[in-house]
């Protein structure tokens, strides 16, 4: 789970700027409207990056918990119970 700090940090930061910025444009008044329009849309692009990198950073096997249905949503799992006859 180290390997996931790093889009951590980034989905803390795309969070606060977001928030940051929904406060600046609901109490601003004048240009810090749009200061919060513009800390918003950055929030939502380090939030995008935060997405991608975990991507890349989990498994291609997918997560180390058992499905919901079994073995049904395992990708390259066996089937316990279903033999196909």
């Amino acid at each position: 789970m180290e390997n996931l700090r790093g889009p951590l940090y980034l989905d803390v930061a795309a969070k606060g700027l977001s928030l940051a910025g929904v406060v600046m444009m609901v109490f601003g008044h004048g240009g810090w409207f749009t200061v919060g329009l513009s800390l918003v849309f950055i929030g939502v692009l380090i939030g995008a990056c935060a997405v991608v990198a975990v991507r890349r950073v989990r498994s291609p096997a997918g997560p180390a918990r058992p499905a919901l249905f079994g073995s049904w949503g395992r990708r390259g799992g066996s089937s316990d119970g279903n033999t196909g006859s």
